[in-house]
């Protein structure tokens, strides 16, 4: 999927853990997008957009996303591939 929140994993800057997602970009993890939430945007209808499921993307943002029903709009997840 093209998506314009997808970012080019050779750009991202480290990042801390924050509620919902961090702020700023995370860093590179291969097998993952690094996607940035919009108003509006629930797990899983990111889930279904990338062919994955709610628990894989909370499996990949352990301590990134500390509540599946709140995730913030402006905030930076992994998503698997």
């Amino acid at each position: 999927m093209d998506n314009m929140n997808e970012l080019n994993l050779n750009e991202l800057e480290e990042a801390s853990g924050g509620k919902g997602g961090s702020k700023t970009v995370l860093p590179r993890k291969d097998g993952f997008i690094c996607y940035q939430i919009e108003s509006g945007d629930t797990l899983g209808k990111i889930a279904k957009w990338y062919n994955t499921t709610v628990d894989k993307i909370m499996a990949a943002n352990v301590g990134i996303i500390k509540d599946k029903n709140d995730i913030s709009a402006g905030r930076y997840i992994y998503i698997p591939r």
